[in-house]
């Protein structure tokens, strides 16, 4: 649900909800009104659009301070009456207040997967102090009694209302976070900026009191309490929860799965009320269907509609074959799966697929489609059962489509049993290969993906022939020769025409003329500097200056340019990390050689107050120790040297007591982990800075800091050692598991002949092996793997095992490549929703981590390795 907002803006790259317009052909919103909300100007008012909201307050002075602000929820029918009410009643009373600027964001606030914190807010009042809160709200309760709406899910609700309160900043401003990162603040009664939590429920600061008039009425019951004991949350969106519950009277075990009204809206213009009961009613109509569970009961309770329905003792699809298909887990990672292995997952998969062909053609017959299809969407029971789970959209056939469905799994275009037929395609080869994500965006990946599934499985040409009817685009290539791994190890292309490709594609997606990227990011990056390392310019510019055999100075140039002139503006930021801020930024221009802007923004970043930053190698203390050691060094340092021995031996204090502090909590939280947010890079960090210093003490403990890290570690089915995400998933990757922890922990071992009594460097490489990789990119992906077996090869560790998966890994990068045009190369981002062109998800890392392996860079993670 976080991504949401950033996937409309463009079909192809995450952007600023900010910059999407719903376009008039789109056919997903032809039942969503759309356009600029007009203004209704008033003598002495000040309009401007700020986001996706329309501020207007009176006089020229700027909104400020803090206090009880008013949110008005909002549905997307009733945003118009009530602009005209709210408005009118602010700008009568000298109100500012802001509204929503587009009526699309009207259904986009209150859509499905919208932030539940964001949820039905359309339009918010700042009253001048507490008393003119009160006064306000309660006028607009009686103002506004016809109206209906969600409940605002971080605020109070006033008298039942669509009238909410949340006592909160009136203007953006930052503080640090318990972990140390920049969050939204106000200020205490002291005048020291504290964290303005948006909590969902809501919770007012400790130094607030809540007026009587805003607390919340005590519910009233509506019937007899439901027999049902609520035992465990598995599921929030905005639409409501999904529980694991019992059943008090049977003591049988049931899922209850909860609709709050006006809220979840569909692309039809349905809440998720409205779908539930179309849910059971086709739950009902369908039953006793092979693979429709069983609905028990449907019943509304303080407003919300929960159905009572079979829980399911299994697990989803996706999970299934993410647990045993054996390109991706075998119990010798070094060896090619064995034909015995393969073919018996092949005949496990055929088993679970004939069921539900025969479950969706079950409800075809019935004359409905079951409309969202996905690996999530189909539950495996231990004996291969299969039951199809959430029926939000299954209608019938001629019914209005409510959702696009699942990305990977649908195809706008597609409507009714088609839809259905196209789905049922794309999870059969997710089970062999998961992903269909990117066929949207290449009229060649789907016919490459078939023909790798064939050549690791050994499936016959009919079967690829079936998926590409089933499921082939009218630009879908069908026919000539197929280049299954067209990376830059094919003799045909070379690494320099490889490469240059990714350059090209690079220029073609710049853009120069915005100040908030120069290229395509993660989602994540719109929340830290533009110039950043991560996710930002110099996260390319890294890439381009290291890399030998590339040909684009000019490139390089305007990237140095944009980095040095855009990274002034991140002095007002909190952000001083190597990662997430100018500091990194200063340093790919201290490698580019360009040391005044280098040194402006190295000044900058580390002149900042510390006071309260974390510890990690991506946003605290132990990256910019990292960074600052490095440039102290050299011909022309940019850092003191003492600075720099300053920066490590406060990083050496604070490190001890934070482990001390880990050390005795029963359940650390999982950020706690990895070489960039968590123990291992503060140990790594740690190590260095008691080589450089001497500091005995200081190297023993990084030595417990990555024995604590490697604590959080399980023994998989492959034999590896994975990071144990409180027990949803293992973990191998770069950014936090296995591979990030197998560089620290080689590093710590070649110092004092130090071994580790929790771990080997083969128990984590293991965790390296798999053909199959569902991300490309350099931190949680395919680059990062081939970059850190690089480096251990480099170092001696493991050197011919390394080697082999290294090679293993850089044969399979052609299944993530994207051309969608001649001579252009990209690389998917996170999740594969959207390419990406930063250091962390995208084409800049993979070339880096492609680059350092094919010995053409010395060097691959900024300030680390």
């Amino acid at each position: 649900m976080e991504h949401f907002f950033y996937t409309f803006a463009d079909p192809d790259s995450y952007d600023d909800i900010a910059r999407w317009r719903a376009d008039p052909a789109d056919d997903r919103f032809r039942s969503t009104r759309r356009g600029l909300v007009p203004v209704v100007h008033a003598e002495g008012w000040q309009y401007s659009q700020h986001g996706i909201w329309t501020v207007c307050r009176p006089g020229g002075e700027p909104v400020t301070g803090q206090g009880w602000k008013i949110h008005i929820a909002v549905t997307p029918d009733s945003f118009e009456a009530l602009r005209e009410k709210v408005s009118a009643f602010c700008t009568a009373r000298g109100v500012s207040f802001k509204f929503l600027a587009r009526y699309e964001y009207a259904w986009l606030i209150n859509a499905k997967y919208a932030p539940r914190q964001v949820s039905g807010k359309g339009f918010v009042l700042y009253p001048a102090d507490e008393e003119q809160s009160l006064v306000l709200a309660g006028e607009l309760v009686g103002l506004l009694a016809d109206a209906e709406g969600p409940r605002i899910l971080s605020d109070l609700q006033v008298d039942r209302s669509v009238v909410h309160v949340r006592y909160g900043a009136y203007t953006r401003q930052y503080c640090r976070g318990d972990a140390g990162k920049p969050v939204l603040a106000l200020e205490d009664p002291d005048g020291r900026r504290v964290p303005d939590r948006r909590s969902v429920p809501f919770k007012a600061p400790s130094f607030v009191r809540i007026p009587d008039a805003f607390r919340p009425a005590p519910p009233v019951a509506d019937g007899p309490v439901p027999p049902y004991r609520i035992d465990k949350t598995l599921h929030f969106s905005n639409g409501g929860g999904v529980y694991l519950a019992t059943d008090l009277g049977t003591g049988r075990q049931l899922v209850l799965k909860e609709a709050r009204p006006f809220a979840g809206y569909d692309l039809v213009g349905g809440d998720s009320v409205v779908r539930a009961a179309k849910e059971y009613q086709a739950m009902r109509t369908l039953a006793g269907l092979p693979g429709i569970p069983e609905a028990y009961d449907q019943f509304s309770w303080q407003s919300h509609l929960f159905t009572a329905m079979e829980y399911v003792d299994g697990t989803t699809l996706q999970e299934w074959c993410a647990a045993r298909v054996p390109f991706l887990v075998r119990p010798e990672p070094f060896e090619p799966p064995t034909p015995e292995d393969i073919g018996a997952y092949h005949r496990d998969v055929e088993e679970i697929l004939t069921k539900v062909r025969r479950a969706m053609e079950a409800i075809w017959d019935r004359g409905h489609v079951f409309g969202d299809l996905h690996s999530g969407n189909v539950m495996v029971t231990p004996g291969l059962d299969v039951k199809l789970i959430d029926l939000e959209t299954c209608l019938p056939e001629d019914a209005p489509r409510p959702f696009p469905g699942a990305p990977g799994f649908t195809d706008p275009a597609r409507t009714g049993r088609a839809a259905d037929e196209y789905a049922l395609a794309m999870l059969e080869l997710s089970c062999y290969m998961p992903l269909t994500h990117l066929i949207r965006m290449d009229g060649t990946k789907l016919r490459q993906l078939l023909e790798t599934c064939r050549t690791w499985y050994g499936l016959p040409r009919e079967w690829a022939d079936r998926l590409l009817r089933a499921a082939r685009r009218p630009d879908t290539v069908t026919d000539g020769p197929l280049t299954v791994a067209s990376s830059h190890l094919d003799d045909a292309l070379g690494f320099e025409t490889w490469a240059s490709q990714i350059v090209t594609g690079l220029r073609a997606t710049s853009s120069h003329d915005r100040a908030d990227r120069l290229f395509r990011s993660d989602f994540t990056g719109f929340s830290l500097s533009p110039v950043s390392l991560a996710t930002g310019a110099a996260g390319v510019l890294w890439s381009l200056l290291g890399t030998r055999g590339l040909d684009a100075p000019d490139l390089v140039e305007e990237v140095a340019d944009w980095t040095a002139a855009r990274g002034r503006a991140s002095a007002t930021r909190l952000e001083c990390g190597l990662y997430d801020s100018e500091l990194g930024a200063g340093y790919a221009l201290w490698k580019a050689g360009q040391h005044d802007h280098a040194r402006s923004l190295v000044d900058s970043a580390l002149a900042k107050d510390r006071d309260g930053i974390g510890l990690s190698v991506f946003s605290g203390l132990a990256g910019i120790h990292l960074a600052a050691s490095e440039m102290a060094s050299g011909v022309d340092p940019l850092v003191p040297e003492d600075l720099a021995e300053e920066l490590g031996a406060e990083l050496t204090e604070r490190a001890k007591t934070y482990l001390d502090r880990l050390a005795g909590t029963d359940e650390p939280d999982v950020s706690h982990y990895g070489l960039m947010h968590g123990v291992a890079g503060i140990a790594l960090a740690v190590h260095r800075h008691g080589l450089r210093a001497g500091d005995t003490a200081a190297v023993d403990l990084a030595r417990d800091l990555l024995e604590f890290e490697l604590s959080g570690y399980v023994r998989c089915a492959d034999g590896s050692l994975q990071f144990n995400e409180a027990g949803r998933r293992s973990l191998g990757y770069l950014e936090v598991g296995s591979c990030g922890a197998a560089l620290v922990l080689s590093e710590l071992t070649r110092h004092g002949g130090w071994v580790s009594a929790r771990a080997s460097i083969e128990d984590l490489v293991r965790a390296t092996g798999p053909e199959l990789m569902v991300q490309s990119g350099l931190f949680r992906g395919r680059a990062g793997f081939v970059a850190a077996l690089a480096t251990l090869a480099r170092d001696g560790v493991a050197e011919e095992r390394a080697r082999a998966l290294v090679h293993r890994h850089t044969q399979q990068l052609g299944v993530h490549e994207i051309r969608p045009r001649e001579g252009e190369l990209h690389f998917p981002g996170s999740r594969n929703f959207k390419l990406s062109s930063d250091l962390r998800t995208g084409s800049a890392g993979v070339l880096t981590g492609i680059a350092f392996a094919s010995g053409r860079r010395d060097n691959w993670l900024p300030g680390v390795f």
